[in-house]
């Protein structure tokens, strides 16, 4: 995925529960924040584990490493990108 289409998805979807997929792995939460190189996740609380801090954690995604963005709504999965 291009850095700018990533952006652009990103961007259009802000405060939104999103699935991303990157090389790292995959990552679930809002997205909270988009810069021009950054998307910004407030990752969603896995209540089976125990949590070390009190703050929402935030983890900033680099957009050039991004494969898919998935929607998250109500058990209902939406791609706005079509994964490769």
């Amino acid at each position: 995925m291009k850095q700018s289409d990533a952006y652009s998805i990103c961007k259009k979807h802000i405060h939104r529960e999103v699935l991303i997929k990157t090389a790292q792995g995959t990552f679930r939460g809002t997205i909270v924040k988009v810069s021009g190189t950054k998307v910004y996740l407030k990752q969603s609380r896995n209540h089976s584990k125990a949590h070390i801090s009190f703050l929402p954690f935030i983890l900033p995604l680099v957009l050039f490493d991004l494969l898919a963005i998935f929607l998250v709504d109500a058990g209902r999965p939406f791609c706005p990108v079509r994964p490769f």
